[in-house]
């Protein structure tokens, strides 16, 4: 570090020339100077004063200081002392080397006094080597527990939340999804894992709730059907007339048990993202066509009006669309009210075909309606009066189109109106 500029400043004293009443306070003056110089020793400054009205005001003792001014290569320095057109002041600068030491000295002259102070350079490093190592024993250290103590600040207030998120984590069992975290108070990036966290529980509380309930009703829908094949079969080989054995009965309930079965194993399929499409062209049309002719040959009073356009052809597994028609016309024919009238619309709306299909029915209430995709619910007792079913029809139509790419959705009616919109994609 080049230390000669601070020097050349520090020891820029014009005030010297000025100063009165020197010649009684030399050791003052020494020290003062030697403090805003941060000189430790008198040995490391050397000091002259001379005046034209007092003779010599200060000297330093050892050295002829006078011939030492006179054999200095000096340099004039204006910047230092700028120059005043009353009383002029003459500012020189110069290095030079004295027992072996490298000085420093500045001259100033007016016209009435002369000052020069020389400093020991070793004396100023050995200050900045005094610093630096009360900066590196202290500055350093204190620093250094500074930066642990508030990294360990920081890293215990920005672990915090994910601490609460593991404890939370470490409460959640199969019984028990209900622990939510609250992410009001946390920064803005761990309140989006907070909510995400509090999502990812509600989706697995709801999934979870869903397989028990669907675990249940599967449950109670198959033991109806096994429950009566039971009893046919322990009627027959208790009964000494095996002519009495109802095969008829057996297998109207063993067909009852396959259908549920099958459809069972598809909603599973569409649960797990695992139902296998075979795709191939389909032509809705005649599809359609096919299945409304079995509609009319089963009810002599049902009144069915179809606007079915021509050549509606998709792609799709054929034995899927036909259970997914299938299922939504069979509960029309359950469920509406043939005298009135059935209306379907199949239609091609830009890529995708539209199928529409309208029939009257007993009143029913919003509250049956937003529950008719649940699985077994087959809506109220009144409306179910000698009618059979599993209550799985519309989940499965509807999980048969979203596995195509469409969606089956309810449509706004009034109370005794029952409306089915099926939107199947053109795939090409």
């Amino acid at each position: 570090m080049n230390l000669a500029p601070r020097l050349d400043g520090e020891m820029s004293l014009p005030q010297v020339a000025t100063s009165k009443g020197i010649e009684n306070s030399d050791a003052r003056f020494i020290a003062d100077l030697m403090a805003k110089l941060r000189i430790n020793s008198q040995s490391n400054v050397m000091v002259f004063v001379d005046s034209d009205a007092h003779g010599v005001l200060i000297a330093s003792e050892g050295t002829d200081i006078k011939n030492l001014i006179g054999s200095l290569d000096w340099i004039k320095s204006e910047r230092l002392a700028p120059p005043d057109k009353n009383h002029p002041i003459r500012c020189q600068l110069a290095s030079f080397e004295y027992k072996h030491q490298q000085w420093r000295a500045s001259y100033f002259q007016s016209h009435n006094i002369k000052s020069f102070i020389a400093v020991d350079l070793s004396a100023t490093t050995s200050e900045l080597e005094t610093t630096l190592r009360t900066a590196f024993f202290v500055v350093i250290p204190f620093s250094l527990l500074l930066s642990i103590i508030g990294a360990w600040f920081i890293t215990t207030t920005t672990l915090r939340p994910i601490n609460r998120l593991h404890k939370s984590m470490d409460r959640v069992t199969q019984k028990d999804l209900s622990h939510r975290l609250l992410g009001d108070k946390e920064d803005k990036e761990f309140k989006v894992l907070i909510d995400a966290y509090n999502m990812m529980l509600e989706r697995l509380e709801d999934s979870f709730q869903q397989v028990s309930r669907f675990t249940a009703d599967a449950a109670h829908e198959l033991k109806t059907p096994l429950t009566v094949l039971r009893g046919k079969l322990e009627q027959a080989v208790t009964s000494e007339n095996t002519s009495q054995l109802d095969l008829n009965a057996i297998l109207d309930e063993v067909g009852h048990l396959s259908a549920i079965t099958r459809k069972l194993l598809l909603l599973s399929q569409a649960d797990s993202g695992s139902m296998a499409l075979y795709f191939e062209p389909i032509n809705m049309t005649s599809l359609l066509d096919e299945l409304t002719a079995d509609m009319e040959l089963l009810s002599d009073e049902l009144v069915l009006h179809c606007t079915i356009e021509r050549e509606l052809i998709l792609k799709g597994d054929i034995v899927l669309m036909k259970q997914l028609l299938n299922n939504l016309l069979v509960n029309v024919i359950r469920y509406s009210i043939h005298k009135k009238g059935v209306i379907i619309e199949a239609r091609q709306n830009e890529s995708s075909i539209e199928i529409l299909i309208n029939n009257f029915c007993l009143p029913m209430s919003n509250e049956v309606r937003s529950q008719l995709f649940d699985r077994f619910y087959r809506g109220q007792p009144e409306q179910l009066q000698g009618i059979s079913g599993s209550g799985l029809g519309l989940s499965l139509a509807r999980e048969i189109a979203r596995a195509h790419g469409g969606d089956l959705t309810l449509e706004a009616s009034i109370e005794d109106v029952f409306s089915m919109r099926l939107l199947l994609p053109i795939v090409k």
